[in-house]
């Protein structure tokens, strides 16, 4: 996913935005998390914003990375990973009932995955980063080149030593191929280290033929067969969506996502994250370029977020988390 900074320019719509209201998306099975990742190193990240919209209360920080090429975290490799303006915006979740989740990798930036040699001293930068935010998630994004066998006994370590759960983030090829050759050896990798993970397919920024939600669609079913078939097996499926124009171009509309919310549940998926809350606005409608402050599609401020959250607490899925 890529991690975009830059100065914010508005955009106007001689429209009004449409109106998502709870109930408009088919609910996600008990036990779906709903998480945007949220970019800590761009200016006022809306966190708190989000929850005080009822969007929701959980989020995945993203992204922790080398300081001045040191083995240790920041946010973006430029912000403290104790903010004290983020974890103040972090405890009026916590106090809402919502959950932190820390995000490494990420497309730009140089990896703690690089820039620690060696595993211990990997597993002990992914704790500091966690303490920093007091959470016990991680999700590892891996869109870059890694010695995959330190990650995966940094993996190891980390929860041979503490309680935490473990995301993969990974690349999907396209819609038939799924995840892409380096995603597969390091899935491959970690589930032999013994480590409990879910996947997390990027089901975003690929090439496709015909129609885009068809296309994230069968991608998402090529994924889930990758994962069945990987030894000792994965414990989850999760996908992130990239809300309105992708990078590569094309564009995840509302309705997308609310066939979305109906159709993932049949393949197996309980976790859905989205890239990303600093860009669920309407704020540059018809933008013919991906923004990292807006989707680019006419829509409420934290739209997206909204259907998902509907999707999963609808009435039927009355017994799930909402948050990853």
């Amino acid at each position: 996913m890529a991690l975009l900074v830059g100065a914010l320019t508005g955009c106007s719509s001689g429209s009004p935005p449409p109106t998502v209201t709870a109930g408009t998306s088919s609910p996600l099975p008990a036990g779906a998390a709903v998480t945007p990742y949220v970019d800590v190193s761009a200016s006022t990240p809306p966190i708190t914003a989000m929850s005080d919209a009822g969007a929701g209360n959980d989020v995945a920080l993203a992204f922790g990375l080398a300081t001045d090429g040191d083995c240790a975290p920041s946010w973006g490799g430029l912000v403290a990973v104790d903010d004290p303006a983020l974890l103040a915006q972090l405890d009026r979740l916590r106090d809402r009932g919502g959950r932190v989740t820390a995000a490494t990798g990420g497309a730009t930036g140089e990896y703690l995955e690089n820039a620690c040699t060696t595993s211990t001293d990997l597993a002990d930068a992914y704790g500091t980063l966690l303490d920093a935010v007091r959470s016990t998630r991680l999700d590892v994004d891996i869109e870059a080149d890694v010695d995959v066998d330190r990650v995966a006994d940094a993996l190891h370590t980390l929860q041979a030593g503490r309680d935490v759960d473990v995301s993969l983030t990974l690349q999907v090829s396209d819609a038939t191929r799924g995840l892409d050759s380096r995603a597969l050896t390091v899935a491959r990798a970690v589930a032999a280290a013994g480590v409990r993970f879910e996947v997390n397919a990027m089901v975003m920024n690929f090439r496709y033929d015909g129609s885009w939600l068809q296309a994230m669609t069968d991608a998402t079913g090529a994924v889930r067969a990758q994962v069945d078939a990987i030894t000792p097996r994965p414990e989850g499926l999760a996908v992130t969506v990239m809300i309105g124009r992708n990078d590569t171009g094309p564009v995840t509309t509302l309705d997308d996502a609310r066939t979305l919310a109906s159709t993932l549940p049949g393949l197996g998926v309980h976790d859905v994250r989205l890239w990303s809350l600093t860009r669920d606005n309407g704020g540059c409608p018809g933008a013919t370029g991906a923004r990292y402050d807006c989707s680019g599609v006419e829509q409420p401020d934290f739209a997206f977020t909204k259907l998902f959250r509907d999707a999963a607490s609808a009435p039927t899925a009355m017994n799930g988390r909402n948050g990853s």
